[in-house]
């Protein structure tokens, strides 16, 4: 088909992007892997694993060895795709922030491989669902880089940042935060719900005492964290740059004197930096035929193609409109019979990756068995047009960011076998994300992360009135809403997965607020030599900084 080759010919051209994902957890108590109880009760009922934390999960205590023996000393940059924006974390919304923060910036836990969160920073976290409590036992000792204790006070303001910048959703709605002691904080919820863990182990703690002294502006380009490094530059849009903690509570760790993570957002030259040995480690090339070339010269693969290293391209809908086309049901699902499923999801994807029904991949939670895609057909869209008031179709605007014009080009096209003539307007990060809170667009492109396990926090934190993201354009009626809400309430695991798919079905298959058009994976190449970087094993932002080294 015409079609087809034309979406081929310009993903294969295109630069690809990134997104962000999230795991679900649960359960009364949870140590430090390496503690008395590693995560021996944690999550068995709602998240579906005996242990949340083990041994390779990586905490303070006995590592598995690596492949090669570790080496001491050396340097490593890595170069990312996208670009980090803050060190400031409680206004952050990427993961390259999340990325770049880790060398620095310790979250209060961690995620398994199978998605599950045990502590890090934290010493343990106990659930107290009758009482509607979760607890943060912290280390003992701990200090950031500034010598400041890392103590409950430290890291209750941290919490309580995170609200006062909008993303309560994010860790729960908390109802009340306190220090009970000097390592002990309490919070207390108006309700049960099942991702305490998750979504409290996901936050970032940095130095009080370094942000009242030097107030937010400067916490956004500077970091003082408890982390295995110590930032040492950023150059905004360019470059970051890290230097060994020598005090590091590990001992032994890091292993790296230096780092830096290079932000290059053009695939072909991030390829050929690694090519030529300039980088140690280049992620998120997502096109087939790159990702064969790189490992026909004998790179490594850092990365793996799974569930939990993908991102999905997608439209949202100006779904809630009363005076734009994609207000109306009818023509929103006269798009979806417009799209040749396969064919497009493989062209957008290199090759390597694949469609879906729904807004997750078939290994995800969320994913209904009884899904099924839209039928590729023409008549019947033009037919569901006219019935909608525009049997000649109409003009509309898709916006978009430039490292997603090919998923933008790929609508178009399909938009035109219908007879609506789109035009593309691209806009830098922040002008789109300001256009996504208006109520006057159609819809805009937006490449967010893919997961096999819980989805549960990505549509509340993407797509529901609570969400941080909470798109002004998007319509979002009880039957996606009430059953996303009942899963995170959820006191079984079938319960939670039952209300879950209910919400991922009426999200994109009952009333179309996006289109998803591509599930894409990644991979990941090192220069030989280089272990446990921890990039990929869980998601697309979680790494080990403080692991990563050379071999002898």
């Amino acid at each position: 088909m015409k079609l087809t080759k034309k979406i081929v010919s310009l993903a294969l051209a295109a630069a690809m992007t990134a997104g962000m994902v999230s795991g679900c957890g649960g359960g009364s108590s949870s140590k430090t892997p390496g503690s008395e109880a590693a995560g021996a009760e944690a999550s068995s009922e709602v998240a579906g694993s005996e242990a949340a934390g083990s041994e390779a999960a990586g905490g303070e205590g006995k590592q598995e060895e690596p492949a090669g023996e570790p080496r001491e000393g050396g340097s490593l940059t890595i170069a990312i795709p996208q670009v980090h924006n803050t060190f400031f974390m409680p206004q952050s919304t990427t993961t390259s922030d999340r990325f770049g923060a880790q060398p620095v910036l310790e979250s209060l836990g961690r995620a398994d491989e199978e998605g599950n969160y045990y502590p890090w920073l934290a010493e343990e976290f106990i659930t107290d669902p009758d009482k509607l409590t979760f607890t943060i036992k912290l280390r003992e000792g701990v200090n950031f880089t500034d010598g400041s204790p890392c103590d409950a006070e430290a890291v209750a303001w941290n919490i309580q940042q995170y609200i006062d910048n909008g993303k309560a959703s994010e860790i729960g709605t908390p109802k009340e935060i306190r220090v009970v002691d000097d390592l002990t904080v309490e919070i207390q919820y108006d309700q049960w719900a099942n991702n305490w863990d998750n979504v409290i182990g996901d936050i970032y703690i940095c130095s009080k005492e370094a942000y009242e002294k030097n107030g937010e502006e400067w916490c956004k380009t500077n970091a003082v964290g408890t982390g295995p490094f110590l930032l040492e530059s950023f150059v905004m849009d360019n470059k970051i740059t890290y230097v060994k903690n020598e005090d590091y509570r590990i001992e032994g760790q890091p292993y790296l004197d230096s780092l830096e993570i290079d932000m290059i957002t053009d695939t072909n030259t991030m390829m050929s930096a690694l090519l030529n040995k300039e980088v140690g480690v280049a992620m998120k090339f997502e096109n087939d035929a790159i990702i064969n070339s790189i490992k026909t010269a004998g790179f490594e693969s850092v990365g793996r193609k799974n569930a939990n290293v993908a991102d999905i391209k997608h439209i949202i809908w100006n779904s809630k409109s009363d005076k734009h086309p994609m207000g109306d049901l009818k023509v929103r699902q006269a798009i979806m019979h417009a799209i040749q499923w396969d064919d497009v999801a493989k062209a957008l994807s290199g090759g390597l990756g694949e469609a879906t029904p729904l807004f997750c991949t078939k290994d995800s939670w969320a994913y209904a068995p009884d899904a099924e895609f839209y039928e590729y057909d023409l008549e019947l869209a033009k037919k569901l047009l006219a019935e909608a008031g525009y049997p000649d179709g109409f003009e509309t605007t898709i916006y978009t960011k430039a490292i997603d014009n090919d998923t933008a080009t790929a609508f178009q096209a399909i938009l035109a076998q219908i007879g609506i003539k789109a035009e593309i307007n691209t806009l830098d990060s922040s002008a789109l994300a300001a256009m996504q809170k208006e109520d006057d667009i159609d819809g805009f492109i937006a490449n967010r992360g893919a997961s096999k396990m819980d989805f549960t926090n990505n549509y509340i934190r993407l797509y529901s009135s609570e969400g941080i993201k909470n798109h002004g354009i998007m319509l979002r009626p009880a039957e996606f809403e009430d059953p996303l809400f009942a899963a995170r309430a959820a006191k079984t695991l079938d319960e939670k997965k039952e209300n879950l798919q209910k919400a991922a079905k009426a999200l994109v298959q009952d009333y179309v607020m996006i289109t998803p058009l591509a599930v894409v994976y990644y991979e990941s190449f090192a220069v030989p030599g280089l272990e446990d970087s921890g990039i990929y094993d869980v998601s697309l932002e979680q790494w080990t900084p403080e692991a990563v080294h050379w071999t002898k």
